[in-house]
């Protein structure tokens, strides 16, 4: 289910060399553009698929934040029934590998908006429990804000050419900078998307270069930081102006949203 809102939310370019996370969000000068994740880099990664008659489709991207639950934007399962989605984790590429898991609950913020794009953060219960392995390793969860001109990492399956419709196979990833809110809504401002402004507290944005960019597919997706020795998300992709144009890019905060969503598992 891509953006109702005629406004897209996943990866568009892909975008590194093949390095790990913590070189990637380092700023190795190997990471340039158009090139695939490493596999195994993004252990947290999720696809969230859904069924439609014999198709098995990538709908969204979400991330492992306990061997239960995992963490996706709302619009991503909101309408949604649990015995028609599944997850697939520990595969770096989207027609094959991993395991798969089916859904027990879905959980979008109670007061999520399709009008404003607001509070657009949601959990997913698995039945069973993720099994943890040398490709499959949950992500810490930032309480606290970070500060402007932040260098992030967003990985994800989105539309690499919205145009032509391709998806990629392989994991894409993508060096993000974090702006100020108000900064956001000044720029937003300009587009048809006012009813989504201002950008709150519950929100946090992320410029990127020209032609790259969050696309459809990418909804849902971790936007990551390194913090000390550890990496933790600090957003999940919620919408942008498809697909990477020159707007920053829109995600519902992790730190804003986090005492909402240890409520939903514990």
């Amino acid at each position: 289910m891509f953006l109702h809102f005629g406004i897209l939310l996943l990866l568009s370019q892909g975008i590194f060399g093949e390095v790990d996370v913590s070189e990637a969000i380092d700023g190795d000068s190997r990471i340039i553009g158009g090139q695939d994740a490493t596999p195994g880099m993004a252990k947290y990664q999720v696809s969230i698929r859904v069924q439609k008659g014999n198709q098995d489709l990538h709908n969204c991207g979400g991330s492992i934040i306990n061997q239960q639950y995992v963490l996706t934007a709302a619009h991503c399962i909101v309408g949604w029934r649990p015995n028609v989605m599944s997850i697939v984790v520990g595969s770096h590429q989207i027609k094959s590998g991993g395991q798969r898991y089916k859904i027990k609950k879905l959980m979008p913020h109670e007061q999520f908006s399709k009008v404003t794009a607001k509070n657009d953060v949601g959990v997913i219960q698995v039945e069973g429990s993720i099994q943890y392995n040398n490709n499959v390793q949950p992500i810490g969860l930032s309480n606290r804000q970070v500060p402007v001109g932040t260098t992030c990492l967003l990985t994800g399956w989105g539309l690499v050419n919205k145009e032509k419709n391709i998806v990629p196979n392989n994991l894409q990833m993508l060096f993000f900078r974090t702006i100020s809110n108000s900064d956001c809504t000044r720029q937003l401002s300009r587009t048809n998307n006012k009813p989504f402004m201002p950008i709150d507290n519950g929100q946090i944005c992320a410029g990127h270069p020209d032609h790259q960019g969050t696309c459809q597919g990418d909804s849902g997706g971790p936007l990551v930081i390194k913090e000390g020795n550890n990496f933790v998300q600090i957003g999940i992709v919620s919408w942008g102006i498809p697909c990477g144009h020159k707007y920053p890019d829109v995600y519902a905060s992790v730190p804003g949203n986090y005492n909402w969503i240890q409520s939903k598992i514990k």
